[in-house]
């Protein structure tokens, strides 16, 4: 039997049946999806049934709807309830009585923007995004608790990027992560989650555009990103590690399981904002290891001719910090000619190179996770201890 998906919002107008029309084309059978609000209103919002239209679903029947009927005694039990309704709207949303998992998935209400046309299709967006970040999970087979957890993080990601349109990318050739033929193991309920740094303040900043422009491919992948911010970092060692950009970075840390590094080479040499970065990412905190076992993918851009020195300068850090460093790796020569005036980069084999790292990276970072403890594991540290071994190497003074 499929699982009953219920989406709601209080009016069920608009988010909740492009939810539920996206889900029932997403699923394929996989799950029932279902409609319903606590106060419906008397129709559809059109913007909502002329975005149907257009994505090829029948908007005829659509009519809003109420939720009693799956919340009667004696109703077929629902599974799922994701309420939709944005908690800053005015509307209170809808609290569903009995045992289905239950998660909240705030979004603006489209229908009251002003433009709704353009609000419908970030909605339809948005939706798409997450209902795929649950259907890669084993809803079938996971504990109430760990779903509720599971969905309840989609729903905490906060927007997908404005923009992520990867129109370099040939979609016949692009291939989704299959786990399956990864064999893992044991999903972690959540998708890979990749942190991005770059290396340069400059206002056009080609190392940056170069990490947006991977956080887009990674997220068609399936991935969770950040980019860490390096403006206001200080030098390590010229303030204390409460600062608050050296927390948020080291936070960021803690949260990833792989991470990109986006360089310039300057001089030769990665520049000192990348070096600061690495610097003030400790080898432990506490008893834990932020970086041991998790995956990194290092890129370079230049203003010449490719020197590879960059990359290889990141790769021996990341050997340091214990990271498991992706084979692969990406340089854009004469960078200035790889983006457009819009920050965009253009199609090329540079380009292309860059979404096979990428794609590298999430496979590796798919068949480690939740490992790299134990394939680091040293018999030489289990001789020495972590406290003893960070006091050895964490020496302020030498």
């Amino acid at each position: 039997m499929p699982l009953r998906v219920l989406l709601a919002c209080t009016g069920n107008s608009a988010r909740s049946i492009l939810a539920e029309a996206l889900l029932a084309r997403l699923g394929h059978g996989r799950v029932a999806a279902l409609s319903g609000g606590t106060d419906p209103a008397p129709e559809a919002a059109p913007a909502a049934l002329h975005l149907l239209e257009e994505n090829g679903i029948a908007s005829g029947a659509v009519r809003p709807k109420s939720w009693d009927a799956f919340a009667a005694p004696g109703a077929e039990p629902v599974d799922i309830v994701i309420t939709l309704c944005d908690d800053a709207a005015a509307s209170p949303c809808p609290v569903f009585p009995g045992p289905a998992v239950r998660a909240h998935w705030s979004l603006p209400d489209p229908a009251a923007a002003p433009d709704p046309g353009a609000a419908m299709a970030e909605t339809w967006r948005q939706l798409d995004h997450r209902l795929r970040a649950m259907l890669a999970l084993p809803l079938e087979t996971m504990a109430k608790d760990e779903l509720a957890a599971s969905l309840a993080g989609i729903g905490a990601r906060g927007p997908e990027p404005a923009d992520p349109s990867v129109p370099q990318l040939e979609e016949a050739l692009f291939q989704p992560i299959d786990a399956a033929r990864l064999a893992v193991a044991e999903p972690m309920g959540h998708r890979p989650r990749i942190l991005l740094l770059y290396g340069s303040l400059r206002e056009r900043s080609f190392s940056r555009l170069m990490a947006e422009e991977a956080a887009r491919v990674l997220h068609r992948l399936g991935a969770e990103t950040r980019i860490y911010d390096p403006s206001g970092l200080p030098l390590p060692d010229d303030a204390a590690a409460e600062h608050p950009k050296v927390a948020e970075l080291r936070e960021m840390v803690t949260w990833c399981e792989g991470m990109v590094w986006s360089s310039p080479e300057r001089h030769g040499a990665m520049t000192a904002v990348m070096k600061a970065q690495i610097d003030w990412i400790p080898l432990s905190l506490g008893g834990v290891r932020p970086t041991q076992g998790k995956t990194l993918a290092v890129m370079q851009v230049s203003g010449g001719s490719q020197s590879f020195n960059t990359v290889n300068q990141l790769r021996i850090l990341g050997r340091w910090m214990r990271l498991l460093t992706i084979p692969n790796q990406s340089s854009v020569p004469k960078a200035w000619t790889q983006f457009g005036e819009d920050g965009r980069m253009v199609a090329s084999p540079f380009y292309d190179r860059m979404v096979d790292v990428m794609e590298e990276l999430v496979k590796f970072t798919m068949l480690t996770r939740g490992r790299g403890g134990y394939l680091l594991d040293r018999y030489s540290e289990r001789v020495e201890s972590r406290e003893a071994l960070s006091q050895r190497v964490g020496q302020a003074e030498i």
